[in-house]
């Protein structure tokens, strides 16, 4: 049982250095760097990184709708860009999922048990609605999926459930955001004019 609880330790110890020498790679060139070590013929690749670490932070998913917008507004295709823009999306939120769920294992002792007792009562009042919820915050809103992932990864809500909206979700909004944008219908945009 020690040796499991320091294995855990040890594993979310080298995915927090990894994540933030990729963080600190992103924030040292930025967006504008990217495009430009890149190219602008790469843009879908450069959209799918952008979605990808678009789902690790708060701060990011503000430079990914931006990018998504400027793409989109550029004429890039916003199907395409959408599907690209949502895949990468999802793929960082359910990483971001999996590192939750491994820090959850890390919570011992007092805090463990209280933790357990708050995920029985909200598996037991919401656990069925639970999907449909997390689809309809993360497709349909602007604000960052970090807290919703999180929260459900410490109440160890079932990755099985917690997937498909994830996928879905992301799917909806790239695709929303990527296709108003290049109608030139700024939908979420206000939301972020500080």
């Amino acid at each position: 049982m020690i040796k499991k609880y320091y294995k855990n330790i040890l594993f979310f110890l080298v995915l927090i250095i990894f994540l933030g020498v990729l963080f600190s790679v992103v924030n040292r060139f930025g967006s504008d760097g990217l495009i430009e070590k890149i190219g602008a013929r790469n843009s879908y690749l450069i959209m799918f990184v952008v979605a990808f670490f678009g789902g690790f932070s708060a701060w990011s998913s503000i430079s990914f709708l931006a990018t998504l917008i400027t793409f989109s507004i550029g004429g890039l295709n916003p199907i395409y860009l959408g599907v690209i823009a949502g895949g990468a999306l999802a793929m960082g939120d359910g990483l971001m999922f999996y590192v939750g769920s491994k820090g959850r294992e890390l919570i011992v002792g007092k805090w463990g048990k209280k933790l357990e007792k708050f995920s029985f009562s909200v598996e037991k009042k919401i656990g069925k609605a639970m999907p449909f919820i997390s689809y309809a915050y993360i497709g349909l809103t602007p604000f960052p999926n970090d807290f919703l992932i999180i929260f459900l990864a410490m109440i160890k809500y079932p990755s099985k459930k917690m997937y498909v909206p994830i996928i879905f979700g992301d799917l909806t909004f790239a695709l929303l955001v990527s296709v108003l944008a290049s109608k030139g219908i700024m939908i979420f945009t206000s939301f972020f004019s500080f």
